[in-house]
Order: C-alpha cells, then structure tokens, then sequence
C-alpha cells in the first residue's frame, strides 16, 4: 500500500561507493554539458507538445533545508552510508561526503530550478527520467531520456535532483533522485542502494516502477514551480537541484548559461525555436533577469567570441562563425534515399574548413565520419549540415543513435553493420555535393628549381595579437645559391668549399666556383605546400603530392635569412628550424620519424606519400645562431627524398637525395 506522501526510498541493491561510475563520470564535466542537457531535454519537450518557440527559465532562489522533501530521510540514510564506507573510501569520495556534510550544516541553501513549457511529465516519461537506458522519445527527439538525466546530478553538493511536471490535461507528477552510497540498515543483513527515490512506494509491475505522488500530494517544495508553469505556459517540466553549487565555476550562472546555449543552440535560437532567460532571486538589491532569444543571439555569441577551447563542446570563436554561416547563407538541399539534409556553405578568406553538424537545432560534431580530408583541395569553406528530424527520418534516427549519451560525437560502430554502411552512404553523397558546390584550388604546376615561399610572418600586430593568416598569394622565386649542409667530414677550415678535383688529388682543395649552380633541396613539380603561423613559434604546413613519394622528408628553412618585411639582408647560409612538438595530421610525432642535425630534430619523416595525397603538419619551431633575433622569419618549406645513414643507424644522421 502506497504511502500518503512520497518520501525518499532506498530499495535493495549491489555495493556502490560515493562514487559510482554512472554520477562521477560527470564529476568533471564542463558547464556546458549540464546546459545543454537541460535545454535539449526541454527543446524536445517543446517539439512534443507542438510549442514554438521552446523557452528554458534557469531560476535560483534561496530556500529553507528543512523544506526539502525527503531531507530528513536523506540525513538518515547519508548517516548510514558514512559508517558502512568508512573503511573503503577514497579521497574523492572523502570530498564528495565533505560536500554533502557542508551543505546538510546549512539553514539555508541555494535552489535552481530549470523550467520549460514543454509536454511535461506523466508516469511513462518519469520512469524513463529517472531510468538508465530506457527511452520514452519519439524518433523526432534530440536526445533520449535517461541516459543524461545524470548530468546534473553533481550540479547539487546533495547530489539529490527533483522532478515535476504538468500535462496538458492538469495532472500533476512528481519524483526525485539522491546518489549516495550504499548501507545497511539497522536489522537487516542486505544492502540497500545508494540510489534513493522520491515515490510512495517501489512497484515493480509491467511497465511500472514506483508509485508517484501526483496532483495534491505533490509536495509544496516543487508545486511551487508547477503553479508558475500552469500560470505562465499551462504544460511544462521542473528540474529543481537543491543545493546548488553554480556548477563548481567562478562565473556567473548568465555567462555559464548564455555561452553554452548561443553555441550549441545557435541554430535552434536562430529559426525562433529556442528562447532562454537566467534569473536570480535571492532577495537582494543586485537581483537580475537576462535573455538570449534571436534578437541578441549575434551580440551573446559576440561578447562569448574569445572564450577558450570548452573540451568536448564548441567554443565561442567557432560558434560565431558557424552562426554567420547558418544565418547568412542559403540552404542547399541534398537528398537521400534516408531522408534530406541542408547544408549552407560560406567561404572563409583564412583558416581552416569546417564542416558541422547540427541536429533539430543543436551543434553535434565537427567531426563527422567520412568528411576528414575530403576537402583539402578547395578554398576554405565553413559548412553547416543541418539534419531535421520531420525531413531526415531514416538518416535522423541512424545518426541520433550513433551518437554518444552527450551528444557531442558520432561513431558508427554504434550501430549494427547494416545500418553502418547506409549511414556511410548517405554520408558520402553530403560530401560529393558539397565538392560539388565548393570552389577548387587551382595552381600551375613549378619547376623543380622553384621554391613555393610564403611572404607571411609570426609577428604581432599593432594590437597585440598575432597576425596568423596568409598575406598575399604564393610567389614563385627562382633562386639557385648554395643551400648545403654542412659537411661534417671536412675540416672546420675546410667546411663548405668545393671538393678538389679528382685529377689534383693530394694538392688541397680550392674556393668554391660561384659560376656553378650546384644542386640544392627543392620542391618538384609534383609536390605544393603553403604554410602560415597558428601560434607564435607554431606553423602550420599542408602539402599535396601529384605524384607517389618515397621517403619523403619535411624541413622547414630560413628563406635566405631574410625577415618577411625583407629589411634585413640575405646570407646565404643554409638554415633549417629545429622542430619540436610535431603532429602529422593531428597525432603527435615520435622521435624516431624526425631527421636530426647535431642532436637537433630539423625535419619530418614522412615516410611514402601516395599519389594525390596531402598531409598537415604542425611544429613548434626555433631559431638559431645568427638568425635566432629574427623577429617575422621569412620561411619556405622543403621537401625532398632522404636516406638513413646505413653507419649510423639509429641515429637520425641523413644524406640527402633531392628530387
């Protein structure tokens, strides 16, 4: 028989600590993958219950402790948890009980409550909330309930998040969910969970798994939010964390709020679906509201620009420019046995291409399976894939699925080998139509006495920021003085002069013959490479091979010890960078795939280049010598066939057999 009011239920379960891996692989997560969670969960609730635009309220008050329902049953429990751990907890869990402890000494606690206008929650989306795994969404929904509801949970030193929610018909449900860890209770030999609940009873019938409190019974901690609901929208959903603990940042809850939503809802707040406003109410003079809808989505994404890199999630110097491209350019459509996808392509003057995919309205990956390298020979281009449920179907939910639980990645092996290969399909065709409707680079082919050079520099701007983009186009210059390395075998003072003539063998050497054109490193016609500082010291290098190449080998050089405004005079003295740092392609470059010179790595062994291949490379790089004050350095890049010294084998002493 169920009780009269819900109360905090721990069932039987197996041994868990304070840290079990379902809540402390969120312990670490970025501000944003709580965000978004919460707004996607109430994007798709909006999208059930046919409302646009979806609005997402973000409150915090100031509450009593003791009016927190289930709190006395929480205290008990956590009590008896603490005395079974005691002899098996770890330092992280040492904190996690500091936390609760802390916040359970407290009168008063701060509150967030998430609110949203969406289809609410009746008994079937309740259990699915609050179990892992079971989806209750439709195949037009973002996410899938269940399998991220977690991720709010560390939001709350308590760990304890609550649930409330009103139908369209009036009927009002309500639930929790506290992780702690598991206990014995007094008289009992079997351990309880350290999940608890906030039901009337555990009923684990079909289709069933607790006894909720519903409509009068609700208790007055959450009817709060759902009179607000029923008054302002009629239907909707509450998440209410008790307290809370600002997702462990020094930032306000608005930026916190209003950077991940503008960059990961960019799309959705752009076409009027999505509307989210942060409130603090603690009773003080300094009290706020703020907004972000369509009208100032431009200026939030603006002020977020400079944000660094969020890991695992967009940045705000991404976003900006994916927003530009969503909101400025015209859709293309390309359709699919699947289902159809619209891409808005923009060419950018500088940087890299990018190619996102959003998903009903939300930034999933910039990584999509397939697409890596696909466009290395057109001009620079961010690109928007916006993939919607109502025209994507077969496509939508294979993708969907292929996501992981904070839909931020797709990995196809997610799906069964079937599936697999028509995702790939479909994939593909998004990819020939984008090459189809992207611009070529094209280029006459150089001699192989000629040098690409790149007239760019690695110096700072007037304003203090580095200038890390191309000026101008490539040149070609025809230069033929020596570029040698030092010959190593020859006496210092005979070091760079030219070998005697075989018939005068014995009478010494002589200076060099500057009428000759004696063969140097150079770029054959086969192979073009560009390169442009990132960082500062830091290149990045791309090169396209025409034709297969074997053992292949990168430098960088000093372009006749010239700076790039070409104030300081040339010498003619060969000067390769010492490297460090290197990544080809993205992964980072062992010591053994790095030619050296004296014990310093000067180039990149690529090993055999197929043909109509392209690789990209990024080096730290540094200077030396003569040429260790050049402020700008005027680089070029070499390429060439190198040979291991078969004397010297493992070390990285090289001859050199230019092609």
């Amino acid at each position: 028989m169920s009780n009269e009011n819900p109360e905090l239920l721990f069932g039987w379960g197996p041994s868990s600590g304070f840290t079990p891996a379902g809540i402390a692989a969120f312990d670490d997560l970025h501000p944003a993958a709580v965000v978004r969670e919460l707004i996607q969960n109430s994007l798709d609730a909006a999208r059930l219950a046919n409302v646009k635009p979806a609005i997402v309220q973000f409150k915090v008050t100031r509450a009593n402790r003791d009016d927190v329902p289930g709190i006395k049953s929480y205290e008990e429990t956590f009590g008896k948890a603490v005395r079974t751990q005691r002899n098996r907890t770890g330092s992280q869990a040492k904190q996690v009980i500091h936390r609760i402890h802390s916040a359970l000494k407290q009168s008063k606690m701060d509150v967030l409550s998430v609110v949203d206008n969406g289809i609410g929650l009746d008994e079937q989306r309740m259990n699915a909330l609050l179990s892992d795994g079971i989806s209750y969404k439709q195949d037009d929904a973002t996410g899938t309930y269940g399998n991220g509801h977690s991720t709010a949970i560390p939001a709350s030193d308590l760990r304890y998040v609550l649930y409330g929610g009103v139908t369209k018909d009036g009927l009002r449900t309500c639930s929790g969910h506290a992780v702690l860890a598991s206990h014995v209770e007094e008289g009992e030999n079997q351990l309880r969970s350290g999940d608890g609940f906030l039901i009337t009873e555990f009923n684990a019938g079909q289709d069933t798994l607790f006894d909720y409190a519903i409509n009068a019974r609700v208790p007055k901690f959450i009817a709060g939010n759902l009179d607000n609901i029923e008054a302002e929208f009629r239907h909707g959903t509450a998440v209410i964390i008790p307290a809370f603990n600002n997702l462990m940042e020094d930032d306000s809850l608005w930026d916190m709020v209003s950077h991940s939503a503008s960059a990961n809802f960019f799309a959705a707040i752009a076409d009027g679906d999505l509307e989210v406003a942060v409130e603090i109410d603690r009773g003080m003079v300094d009290d706020n509201i703020w907004k972000l809808d369509r009208e100032n989505l431009e200026d939030q994404l603006i002020r977020h620009s400079e944000k660094k890199l969020v890991s695992k999630f967009m940045n705000g110097s991404l976003a900006y420019d994916a927003y530009r491209t969503y909101n400025l350019q015209c859709p293309g459509t390309v359709k699919n046995r699947l289902g159809n996808v619209e891409v808005r392509i923009r060419e950018v003057p500088t940087g890299n291409t990018r190619v996102h995919l959003c998903r009903n309205g939300m930034w999933i990956t910039d990584k999509i399976p397939g697409f890596s390298q696909k466009f290395a020979d057109r001009v620079p281009f961010n690109a928007i894939v916006s993939l919607h449920a109502a025209d994507g179907r077969d496509l939508h939910k294979l993708i969907r699925d292929a996501e992981g639980p904070l839909h931020n990645s797709i990995l196809l092996k997610r799906l069964r080998t079937d599936q697999q290969s028509q995702c790939r399909k479909a994939l593909r065709r998004i990819v020939d139509w984008i090459l189809d409707n992207t611009t070529e680079v094209k280029s006459d082919a150089y001699s192989p006495d000629d040098f690409l050079v790149l007239d760019t520099g690695d110096d700072l701007g007037g304003d203090g920021h580095l200038r890390a983009a191309f000026r101008g186009t490539p040149t070609i210059v025809h230069r033929h003085p020596a570029r040698q390395l030092y010959d190593r075998s020859a006496p210092d003072d005979q070091a760079g002069l030219e070998p005697s003539d075989p018939l005068r063998e014995g009478k010494g050497t002589h200076p060099p013959n500057r009428n000759r054109i004696r063969r140097r490193p150079t770029l054959p016609a086969s192979i073009q490479a560009v390169s442009r500082p990132i960082d500062k010291n830091r290149r990045k290098i791309f090169v396209e091979c025409g034709k297969s190449i074997a053992d292949a080998e990168l430098r960088l050089v000093v372009d006749e010890a010239l700076d790039a405004t070409c104030d300081r005079p040339g010498q003619d003295v060969y000067t390769p960078a010492i490297l460090s740092n290197v990544r080809v392609n993205g992964r980072l470059v062992e010591e053994d795939h790095l030619s050296c010179l004296d014990g310093n790595a000067i180039g990149v062994l690529l090993g055999d280049l197929s043909a109509n291949s392209a690789v990209e490379i990024d080096a730290n790089y540094e200077l030396q010598g003569d040429f260790a004050d050049l402020r700008s350095p005027s680089l070029r890049v070499e390429m060439f066939k190198c040979q291991r010294d078969e004397e010297t084998q493992g070390t990285n002493e090289l001859q050199q057999d230019h092609t």
